[in-house]
């Protein structure tokens, strides 16, 4: 069973901030700590050009549903279980989503992604199901977890319905303590390896030449 944990006042960090305040229900409840990951694309200051690169638009995907709303799934064996007085500001998927489009808006490699309803002809289609987003305490419920994010990718051209990507990977990160700061840093970590990989996929994928 994952134990309570202990979470203190805790400063601000690049990669899961904290939020200034707290939620509480009941005077006498203990706070909530509020999180998100935020993994840092690396984005410079300078606009990423748009011209010759191809429009690749969100083609739906699911978020694991345990996962998808603003509790923080942890996993123990064959257990599951929400970590304590801990929740992210928004749902995951939201955050996730969110932090996809940053990480498209910052490369300035081929693809660049577009949401539906955005002017632009795509010309590829991009599927990315999540099927893990959890903190595994695979070392024991003291132990600091293994964050782990599991996703299966599918691009598609859309002149055609080629598949010209589709790969499944996972990814993970070991957090330094078990406590909350650590835990969602590690989750920003985590997140970020999985978005450039998604980038770098569909930046080759894009760049293939379609069949003759």
């Amino acid at each position: 069973m994952i134990p309570t944990l202990n979470l203190t006042r805790l400063g601000a960090i690049s990669a899961a901030l904290l939020l200034s305040g707290c939620i509480t229900l009941l005077p006498d409840s203990k706070p909530t700590q509020l999180y998100r990951f935020t993994p840092d694309p690396r984005a410079s200051d300078a606009p990423v050009p748009t011209e010759g690169r191809l429009a690749v638009i969100r083609a739906g995907g699911n978020f694991h549903p345990a996962a998808a709303g603003d509790r923080i799934l942890t996993s123990d064996g064959a257990e599951a279980a929400y970590l304590a007085n801990a929740r992210w500001t928004q749902a995951a998927s939201v955050l996730f989503d969110q932090a996809l489009v940053r990480a498209f808006a910052s490369s300035s490699g081929p693809a660049r992604l577009i949401t539906p309803g955005e002017l632009g002809r795509p010309a590829f289609g991009l599927r990315v199901d999540v099927s893990r987003f959890e903190a595994a305490y695979d070392r024991g419920p003291r132990a600091a977890p293994e964050i782990r994010v599991d996703l299966h990718l599918v691009l598609t051209r859309l002149k055609d319905q080629t598949v010209v990507q589709e790969q499944t990977f996972a990814f993970s990160r070991r957090a330094t303590e078990n406590r909350g700061e650590a835990i969602a840093e590690a989750f920003s970590e985590a997140v970020e390896e999985a978005l450039e990989t998604i980038v770098r996929t569909a930046d080759k994928g894009v760049g293939a030449p379609p069949p003759a």
